[in-house]
């Protein structure tokens, strides 16, 4: 692939295997087999969720509709691994009992770019319950990701989460997307 190929479709093929990663990502996320999904993700991995705005703006801002410097999420491999960890000693209050999580992934979209990782963007739905009430919450987002192969396998070395909500309608985002 040579630089001017960046932005370029990408076979068939390697959209049906960015595609399936992410559903086994969702899977891992669903299941809380969190330290799994630490391996999906490189040593450098950016995951951020930027706070949403709901007021007029002009130029790009209007376009994405999110804060350049205001996160819900701001993390690294560092503090995601010191997020697993905690969720892991049962001291986690906002996630004992744990919650019901179901991630739904569509609109999946893969191009090229001319470093040779992949730009791909997807819309998710999750569905979280809790306890034994009929309350339950739904969000959705647009999420954008860069994957790089690494050894083979298609890693996320960056994920871009913005919300389709300027508030959040939960209590906590104790959860990743």
């Amino acid at each position: 692939m040579t630089a001017t190929d960046a932005g370029a479709a990408v076979a068939p093929e390697t959209i049906a295997e960015i595609t399936q990663v992410l559903y086994e990502e969702a899977e891992l996320l669903d299941e809380g087999r969190l330290r799994e999904w630490l391996d999906m993700v490189t040593d450098d991995i950016t995951y951020q969720v930027p706070v949403r705005i709901h007021k007029e703006q002009t130029g790009a801002s209007r376009v994405t509709g999110v804060q350049a410097n205001s996160f819900h999420l701001d993390e690294n491999r560092t503090s995601l691994l010191m997020r697993v960890e905690r969720i892991e000693t049962g001291f986690a209050w906002a996630e004992e009992p744990p919650s019901r999580i179901r991630h739904m992934v569509s609109n999946v979209r893969v191009r090229s770019r001319a470093d040779g990782d992949l730009d791909v963007r997807s819309y998710v739905m999750i569905y979280r319950s809790r306890w034994d009430r009929p309350h339950y919450d739904i969000m959705t987002a647009e999420r954008r990701d860069v994957f790089r192969s690494v050894e083979g396998a298609w890693k996320l070395a960056r994920r871009l989460v913005v919300l389709d909500n300027t508030t959040v309608p939960m209590l906590n985002l104790s959860f990743l997307f």
